[in-house]
């Protein structure tokens, strides 16, 4: 006996055992990945190709950017605007593959970084261009058909503001072909359609210098200085002048770039003055005048200088299946910068966008599966006049929701169907307790009419007469009265069939019946 009952709990122990087990896996299934399997036995093809695949991908993505250049700026050259649009989208998509390539290589700081950068400056300088030409083909449509002398001025204005940024805008993108052409030579690649490219770029801008002198207003009697000439992120430039003539509290437009930036207002002496914060802008020149009472101002300019940034990383605690980032964005002198979009790059691939509040600060919540996960926040720099920056990489392991409630409580439900089982064998079942009969009591014979009654509905009432006369409940049914009082079965299970059974009962049964209510001889038969 005791060996069998150790048998029980040992068979018991094991299977809560591996129920346990199981459960541990159940969370994070996956017990096999294709990811970093390479051992003292086993190379994994996938580590050892990637990067040779990645490396093989540079050279011809960086000889087709170069190719693009030459094609986009011989599209805006020609005014075919639309096809231009279409260069440009596709050197946006190849200029993007490449930053990824450089990134996933760790490249930013050699050759292929500095390309990088200088390329990404050649997409702003020429997505400019294709919008500075096809407006300064607009103004002088617009020159052609307005003959009003307010409006052909503003357009004059106009003009010699985006003539200026032009220039600026080429001097810049030429200054950058030794470089580009010097790393593609290196690389054996043909530099030609950039060199090109620049020349393209030249023409378009002598185009522009061309109408400016058929177009120059004449000395505006609304002037203009900004001081300093250049400032970083976060610095004010001072915008003022003097309006001769003017009238004391005329709003003065101020205009950057050829868009209102704001208003100031003339003073009694005929000054006014307007400060102006280097925030949301792209790093390189940028035009300024004034306008009031379409009264033009000349143009001006400073330079936003691009300046260094800093970028953290804290990743809390994971709760459940989600992980929360927080980190600072500032600028190398720690003044932070608000507004900015920060990408969150979790396993060296997905992208998660978010952005920092006044303070700098940001804050994402980004749900993940169960495992290690890496994650990198990244300051890309689009539209300030601040470099990139990236922060160390944290690693996090995720636990999931929790090992699941199911497993446990099927163990725990197996471990005391055991242990009843068990107790079972070892227990005797009790004798069932018998239960007193109910006593027969004899009352006197009732007086029944049944003449006029049909059969089945006369042996129902010799039943509940006889009932009555034994002194039997009357919740009693007619199988329990023949159980008590057996010395009358016959009559009630005779009755059961004439009344559960559907059976149509005799005369001569009927007479019986009656002789046992009236206690005949009939009763014990």
């Amino acid at each position: 006996m005791m060996n069998r009952r150790a048998s029980y709990v040992i068979l018991a122990a094991a299977t809560v055992l591996v129920i346990a087990l199981l459960a541990a896996e159940a969370a994070d299934p996956v017990l096999y990945t294709a990811e970093n399997i390479t051992t003292g036995a086993h190379a994994d093809p996938k580590t050892i190709d990637g990067q040779k695949n990645n490396a093989a991908a540079v050279v011809p993505l960086m000889d087709e950017l170069l190719d693009q250049t030459g094609t986009l700026t011989l599209t805006i050259k020609l005014r075919d605007y639309e096809s231009a649009e279409r260069d440009l989208a596709r050197y946006s998509e190849l200029t993007s593959q490449f930053d990824r390539l450089v990134i996933t290589l760790d490249a930013s700081e050699t050759e292929l970084g500095e390309f990088q950068r200088n390329n990404r400056k050649n997409l702003e300088a020429l997505d400019s261009l294709l919008n500075d030409t096809r407006r300064f083909d607009h103004l002088q449509r617009l020159e052609i058909q307005v003959q009003d002398g307010d409006q052909r001025r503003a357009i004059a204005y106009e003009g010699e503001a985006l003539r200026q940024k032009m220039q600026k805008t080429y001097s810049a993108y030429a200054s950058r072909e030794s470089v580009m052409t010097g790393i593609g030579e290196r690389y054996s690649l043909n530099t030609t359609p950039y060199r090109e490219s620049v020349g393209h770029f030249s023409e378009i801008v002598d185009a522009a210098d061309d109408w400016h002198r058929a177009t120059a207003p004449q000395q505006s009697p609304l002037g203009i200085t900004v001081t300093p000439a250049e400032g970083r992120y976060g610095e004010t430039i001072r915008i003022a002048g003097r309006y001769a003539g003017g009238t004391p509290g005329t709003p003065v437009e101020i205009y950057i770039d050829s868009r209102a930036a704001g208003t100031a207002t003339l003073n009694a002496d005929g000054t006014y003055a307007w400060p102006y914060r280097i925030d949301r802008v792209a790093a390189g020149p940028h035009l300024v005048y004034a306008a009031a009472d379409a009264v033009y101002s000349g143009v001006e300019s400073f330079q936003a200088l691009p300046d260094e940034t800093a970028i953290s990383l804290a990743v809390a605690g994971a709760s459940g299946t989600t992980v929360t980032c927080t980190g600072n964005l500032t600028t190398i002198e720690g003044l932070p910068v608000a507004g900015a979009p920060v990408s969150i790059r979790v396993d060296g691939e997905t992208l998660v966008d978010t952005e920092t509040g006044e303070d700098g600060t940001y804050e994402q919540v980004i749900a993940l599966p169960a495992g290690e996960h890496t994650l990198r926040a990244e300051f890309h720099g689009g539209g300030f006049p601040l470099n990139a920056s990236e922060s160390e990489t944290a690693t996090i392991v995720v636990r999931g929701e929790g090992l699941p409630l199911i497993p446990f409580v099927a163990a725990l439900a197996a471990a005391a169907g055991t242990a009843w089982y068990l107790r079972r064998r070892e227990t005797p079942e009790a004798a069932p307790i018998p239960q007193p009969s109910q006593a027969i009591v004899h009352q006197p014979p009732p007086k029944v009419e049944i003449a006029d009654l049909a059969p089945r509905e006369a042996a129902t009432v010799l039943f509940g007469a006889l009932r009555d006369r034994l002194g039997i409940k009357k919740t009693k049914t007619p199988r329990d009265c023949a159980r008590i009082a057996p010395d009358y079965a016959w009559f009630f299970e005779r009755y059961e069939q004439i009344r559960y059974g559907g059976e149509e009962p005799t005369k001569e049964e009927i007479r019986r019946m009656k002789d046992v209510i009236l206690g005949g001889d009939e009763a014990a038969a």
